[in-house]
């Protein structure tokens, strides 16, 4: 079987960042002018065009119906062949311990709204946070999505993230953010069928389960290989990786980004308090634009890039 890879995108407006913050909603810009959609998603087009790849933009479904704008860029996204999925309605990070009825119209409402600006049923879901539960699982199953990507296996991100929203809240703006249960720290590397049950181990036979396409990240310690992370890395160290990647995931590689690696802080619309929050933003867009484009070239020489969607149905065929 060829080596497989798949670039998925996060398209959080900078008021989910707000709340990642702690800052108040009214600092970030209204949708229609939030530089997310205005600047960092047509450059993320304008580069998977330029390599000839097709994506995962997986999409808050109240985006779609808030902003003109945003529902016809990413109906183009969809005509040029990229995949849409669920990120949820409203982005809750808590999605997972909300009560039955409110995940269910979360995954619902989004559901329905992306697959009329796709033209086609949703195969895919990934909560907001990596935050997933057997709970959670269970209702996407449920709805008949064909795969989940929501589980990044790394306890370096985790520790990160408890530092960030313990600072925050030490300071008096408590993030709106949630750790996720640790059990997920354990996920296997590559695709596997998740137990419902249990979504952080291989679901053994007759068990109901579903396809699960979990966040790359390097063995031993598990550093993540994520849009913020190859800010780190660079293009150089990226092409150094690829033979450790190559072994490490033989059969399927994913590249998770957010559309906020495509900005920087100079960009028109970027608040100030972001820039200052969002240490990645400090790296201007030209330094971006070059990485991407080389990060792009050398994931494409080494394997045969797909969608989300495309992969699972290659790699869960039997």
């Amino acid at each position: 079987m060829a080596r497989l890879a798949s670039v998925s995108v996060d398209l959080d407006s900078l008021g989910c960042y707000a709340a990642i913050h702690g800052l108040a909603p009214r600092v970030a810009p209204a949708l229609d002018a939030d530089p997310i959609f205005r600047l960092a998603v047509p450059r993320l087009l304008a580069l998977l065009e330029e390599a000839g790849l097709r994506a995962t933009l997986f999409v808050v479904g109240q985006d779609l119906l808030a902003s003109p704008w945003v529902r016809r860029l990413l109906e183009e996204a969809a005509r040029r062949g990229h995949e849409l999925g669920n990120h949820s309605h409203t982005h809750p990070y808590n999605l997972r311990t909300l009560a039955p009825g409110r995940r269910q119209e979360e995954i619902a409402a989004a559901g329905e709204a992306i697959s009329a600006a796709q033209g086609r049923p949703v195969a895919g879901f990934r909560t907001p946070g990596y935050n997933l539960d057997a709970s959670l699982l269970q209702e996407v199953a449920r709805q008949g999505y064909r795969y989940d990507s929501s589980l990044l296996p790394c306890p370096p991100y985790y520790a990160a993230k408890a530092a960030v929203m313990a600072a925050r809240w030490a300071q008096g703006e408590p993030s709106r953010s949630q750790l996720t249960r640790l059990e997920t720290l354990r996920t296997p590397l590559g695709p596997y069928r998740a137990a419902l049950g249990a979504p952080w181990r291989r679901a053994r036979q007759a068990e109901a389960s579903l396809p699960e396409l979990p966040m790359a990240v390097l063995p031993g310690l598990r550093f993540p290989l994520i849009g913020t992370s190859l800010h780190l890395v660079g293009a150089r160290g990226f092409r150094a990786l690829g033979p450790l990647l190559d072994r490490t995931h033989p059969s399927f590689f994913q590249l998770e980004l957010h559309a906020i690696d495509l900005l920087g802080a100079e960009d028109a619309g970027v608040p100030a308090a972001f820039a200052a929050r969002q240490p990645d933003l400090r790296v201007p867009w030209a330094a971006k634009e070059a990485l991407w484009r080389a990060v792009f070239a050398a994931l494409q020489a080494r394997r045969r890039v797909v969608t989300l969607e495309r992969a699972a149905e290659i790699l869960f065929a039997s």
